[in-house]
């Protein structure tokens, strides 16, 4: 059986593999079950045969020295030939390359929608190489020499990351999610878009009482951040003059905490003294807030619409694996991907960058 879930790259993943992670190595892929046992459909020389297409030998074995090349690369032990980690490494380069034969399959079927001209791959790898490599054709070049990629590999592999944008492009391109339905997932989800009450609190921090004397004489509302920004001994809240963000109690030494929660808004406390020094403290008290429908309108649509068209494209994608699970056949029962473990997690989808949730986190430093 071929893998149930895929990764459906953006052009940013994709750059992002080519210049950390590598090309193969890097296509998420979670096996389960196996095809056909009629290894003997298979010509001689492959590995396995899907469809009417050949994955050859010796195609299998360049994805693996690829693979191993960026174990390599990246200072990391690749499992020597002969042990499971080694056959479980194989198997997975196979399923990749099984995988890159099924939606090249899938999108001439598409036909149009889906096709991928060789401008449009040069267009994306001047795009990695401008977005990855600072514009360096040659930091790229070696890049691909040093993880034993040809050129013509990293094309096809180009060419199948656009072909999966593609084939989910034309299958959700029906795909809605109404103002309608904006409104209703907001009224079911009101909790998301409220932010609790909290105090957002700054700090002077100096070594000596005789210098936070002079400062807290010296120091109002108005001259706070650049006070702090000036003298505080907190390099990291100095240069945010002196915030520490939102805070909650329990994370603060007792001294401060106790001070930093007395406080009301825009007071500024007398120096307190902790373990860390000297501090003057102001806070500024935050009441509940509720972001409107209509400021979360555009995040709750494109956050929707992205899971919407995302579990449209998984059926989609679960029912033509199925269908290929019957039409993929193995050299070998060593080369077939195992069956999945009960407990194994299901691989994280990746379609369009998620927009962030209204809520703040609080900071958890501790001054």
């Amino acid at each position: 059986m071929l893998p149930p879930r895929q990764v459906l790259a953006s052009p940013a993943v994709i750059a992002a593999r080519f210049a950390v992670l590598g090309v193969l190595g890097a296509i998420a892929i979670g096996v389960a079950g196996c095809g056909s046992n009629d290894s003997d459909k298979v010509p001689e020389g492959a590995a396995a045969q899907v469809g009417d297409a050949s994955i050859q030998e010796a195609e299998l074995n360049r994805a693996i020295a690829q693979r191993k090349a960026q174990a390599e690369s990246q200072e990391q032990t690749f499992p020597e030939e002969g042990t499971d980690a080694y056959n479980q490494a194989r198997q997975q380069a196979l399923q990749e390359l099984v995988l890159q034969r099924i939606v090249d399959f899938e999108a001439k079927k598409c036909g149009k929608p889906c096709q991928v001209t060789s401008k449009e791959v040069d267009a994306e790898l001047d795009s990695i190489v401008q977005e990855s490599f600072n514009g360096s054709q040659e930091d790229f070049d070696e890049f691909l020499t040093t993880n034993q990629i040809s050129k013509p590999d990293a094309r096809r592999i180009v060419r199948f990351n656009l072909q999966q944008e593609e084939l989910f492009n034309t299958v959700t391109r029906g795909v809605r999610f109404t103002d309608a339905d904006a409104r209703k997932f907001y009224k079911d989800n009101k909790a998301q878009f409220e932010t609790p009450a909290g105090r957002e609190v700054s700090h002077i921090l100096v070594a000596e009482k005789q210098e936070a004397d002079s400062l807290r004489a010296e120091v109002t509302t108005g001259n706070f951040a650049q006070l702090a920004r000036d003298n505080s001994t907190d390099t990291g809240s100095a240069t945010q003059g002196g915030s520490l963000g939102r805070i909650q109690k329990g994370v603060f030494v007792p001294e401060f905490e106790e001070a930093a929660f007395a406080l009301k808004d825009d007071e500024i406390s007398d120096p307190v003294k902790t373990q860390f020094g000297w501090h003057i403290i102001t806070v500024d008290v935050v009441p509940k807030q509720t972001t409107p429908f209509a400021k979360a309108r555009q995040q709750i649509q494109q956050q929707q619409l992205q899971q919407t068209r995302q579990t449209e494209f998984n059926e989609w994608r679960d029912g033509v694996l199925k269908e290929w699970q019957e039409r993929t056949v193995y050299a070998s029962k060593d080369l077939e991907p195992p069956e999945p473990e009960a407990s194994e997690p299901d691989l994280e989808d990746v379609t369009v960058e998620e927009v962030p949730e209204v809520e703040e986190q609080p900071q958890e430093e501790t001054p």
